[in-house]
């Protein structure tokens, strides 16, 4: 099991970052707007005209964007970061609030809704961070593509026993059979790699429940070492 998940992987890290830049460069050019605005605004002070109420409100919204860009190129720096081990430990209370927020450019360009609930103690994992970020954001992309338009999507986790259980709620409206098909053999076969599972449980009133159960700890690291026995460079 290779960092990067091979070519699979990569590709997963190339879209996350690629559609992670677009939206700092969306930040930049809503700041950049305002900015030109607030310097037209500034432009009437010689005739002692300055609408002060107007210019805070677009100091406010500038301040916002800033705030925007810097979690975004957080989340991207510590996305990034997940790579530099093949097995960790980590919460993944954490990671699938991480895994959301990449997701909502996806989601929101299908006209839907994401939200999670990771309240509560720490889910402490020693694992693959980068794989289970993959398997879960395929998973949230699958339920967001197969929902209704402007419906929720949740995600929530919990840990029972010795697994880690996450679970993605949405109403089933929009799924290609042969599409979802596949989108659900490739989760299986990235689930192979530590030993999980992948559940889908319908709901009444239409609604479906993907979840997907993961060892707490130890499969993750008997790959690893599987690869180097079988001389695979896990670097």
């Amino acid at each position: 099991m290779a960092r990067w998940e091979g070519e699979d992987g990569l590709a997963f890290f190339g879209a996350i970052v690629a559609g992670q830049s677009h939206e700092v460069i969306n930040v930049l050019n809503i700041i950049n707007e305002l900015t030109g605005l607030q310097k037209d605004i500034l432009q009437t002070a010689a005739s002692g005209m300055v609408d002060v109420a107007r210019l805070a409100g677009i100091a406010d919204k500038i301040e916002g964007q800033v705030i925007r860009g810097v979690k975004i190129v957080s989340e991207v720096n510590r996305f990034a970061h997940s790579i530099d081990v093949p097995v960790a430990v980590f919460d993944l209370r954490e990671l699938l609030d991480r895994v959301v927020f990449l997701a909502e450019r996806s989601a929101r360009m299908r006209r839907t809704r994401l939200a999670s609930s990771t309240q509560g103690t720490p889910v402490m994992m020693e694992g693959n961070p980068f794989l289970l970020q993959q398997i879960i954001f395929c998973c949230v992309d699958m339920a967001a593509a197969s929902a209704s338009d402007e419906e929720t999507v949740s995600v929530r986790c919990r840990a029972e026993s010795n697994t880690a259980e996450v679970t993605i709620t949405f109403g089933d409206a929009n799924s290609d059979v042969g599409e979802y098909s596949t989108r659900v053999a490739r989760i299986e076969a990235l689930l192979h790699g530590i030993g999980g599972e992948f559940v889908v449980i319908p709901e009444a009133g239409g609604r479906t429940n993907i979840v997907l159960r993961v060892p707490l700890r130890g499969d993750a690291q008997s790959a690893v070492d599987g690869d180097r026995r079988e001389g695979v460079d896990a670097s």
